[in-house]
């Protein structure tokens, strides 16, 4: 258990709004073949010619978060990326957040967390050690992504499901009941090239004649995920609800929205569907952002009050599953 509480929070989306009917006349898709493939009825996408990036709406969403806190900028004494795309390969997605918060020579300490779509609640448990650890008072967290312009155009069912969007979260620590109750995190490497993008590093490095240009692109089979995630799934829960709090306690699971199946497969394991958060169908799957986004929009809608608990559960690339548990 960790001492450490949400003081604000920010979302960020691009501005054009890229509804089925526009991706399906393009892409030669039957009508309402999208929606009833995925779930997602629209989704924000990213306006380059506005200067719109995962940059600009990370920094919008970070002051937004900042401002919420009644937090200074200049009260922020570590900032954590994290992104499940990286902005660019080096430097760290966080050091490029604080020039663009205009804190370029503050020292202010900066790294990102990166287990692809579960970075956000792996940031929030690394942000709790520290700060529960006295290391820092107040941990800006940052998560974005903009894959609208990265996906093959070819792919109908990856093309569907993402949008682009950034949440901010801002955490200090707690003398109340906010808390960080359980943190579970599995790796299982089997699923490691389901969902990946294989250039860009070291293995193969973009000067090589041996790579070619699929190694750049993001790569996902959808479907061997969802059946390894189910596979994996009543075991991890098993360990995880063990001596812990029971699914009745929880005001909302804020599942990562990857599909209508991988939402509305919870209810098979014990919780209630109005347990469960959903902003799939108009915001699609927004990659790391997806379960910031959703916790900050069930904040904001007061739909979660202080003392609510509040469980985090995704699937990452990796093949990874997470869960943590929180006391807002």
């Amino acid at each position: 258990m960790l001492n450490a509480k949400i003081l604000g929070s920010g979302k960020a989306v691009g501005s054009t709004v890229m509804k089925n009917d526009e991706l399906e006349k393009e892409m030669s898709l039957p009508k309402g073949w999208m929606e009833k493939a995925s779930g997602v009825q629209s989704r924000y996408y990213i306006d380059p010619s506005r200067n719109e990036s995962a940059l600009t709406l990370g920094v919008a969403a970070a002051k937004q978060a900042i401002e919420e806190s009644g937090l200074a900028l200049e009260d922020i004494d570590c900032i954590i990326g994290a992104n499940g795309s990286p902005l660019q390969a080096i430097p760290c997605a966080a050091s490029l957040y604080q020039r663009e918060l205009g804190l370029e020579e503050s020292g202010v300490p900066c790294f990102d967390v990166d287990t692809t779509c579960y970075s956000f609640p792996l940031a929030l448990f690394v942000a709790s050690k520290l700060i529960n650890n006295a290391v820092y008072k107040h941990i800006l967290i940052i998560s974005s992504d903009t894959p609208s312009k990265t996906l093959d155009q070819s792919k109908k069912k990856v093309r569907t499901i993402f949008g682009d969007g950034a949440a901010a979260f801002v955490v200090t620590s707690s003398k109340g009941d906010s808390k960080i109750n359980k943190f579970l995190l599995k790796t299982y490497s089997s699923g490691a090239d389901f969902t990946c993008v294989k250039g860009g590093g070291t293995l193969r490095p973009p000067n090589d004649p041996a790579t070619m240009p699929n190694d750049n692109r993001f790569q996902m089979e959808g479907r061997k995920v969802y059946k390894a995630a189910v596979r994996y799934l009543p075991s991890f829960l098993e360990e995880f609800f063990l001596n812990s709090i029971s699914k009745e306690e929880y005001k909302f699971i804020i599942p990562h929205q990857t599909s209508k199946k991988g939402i509305t497969i919870f209810e098979k394991f014990g919780f209630k569907r109005e347990q469960i958060g959903d902003h799939l169908a108009t915001h699609g799957n927004c990659i790391a952002a997806s379960i910031p986004m959703l916790f900050h929009d069930l904040l904001s809608t007061r739909k979660i009050d202080r003392g609510d608990n509040i469980l985090l559960f995704g699937t990452s690339a990796g093949l990874s599953l997470g869960a943590l548990s929180l006391t807002y």
